[in-house]
């Protein structure tokens, strides 16, 4: 049980590891915090300028606030190179921050339809 102004316990990332995307494919990463009611994530892609934000269609978010449950879903389809790279989601309760950061690679190999 979580007390005002404390962070959740649990905070997930699912995988918890980095991951490899087939280019042209479709992965999924899941954020999710359970144990506080005023819980908020976000994501975003860490550039070596700073961070930019993930643009909401790549997003799902679920609520559940009889549970104090909260997920959002980081969706990428039709995997390109430059969506690889370092991702984090930012969970927020009470002006305290948390974060978990993955992985992702786009594997370049594609299937050529010309024979020679």
């Amino acid at each position: 049980m979580c007390f005002a102004g404390e962070l959740p316990e649990h905070f997930v990332l699912i995988p918890d590891k980095a991951i490899i995307v087939l280019r042209g494919g479709t992965e999924q990463i899941i954020c999710e915090a359970e144990g506080v009611s005023v819980t908020k994530l976000r994501w975003t892609k860490v550039l070596s300028s700073g961070e930019q934000s993930v643009p909401d269609s790549m997003v799902t978010n679920a609520l559940d606030n009889a549970n104090n449950f909260v997920r959002a879903t980081l969706r990428i389809t039709n995997a390109q190179p430059q969506d690889g790279g370092e991702y984090k989601c930012t969970l927020t309760a009470y002006s305290r921050t948390a974060r978990k950061q993955i992985r992702i690679r786009v594997d370049g190999k594609f299937v050529s339809t010309h024979h020679n």
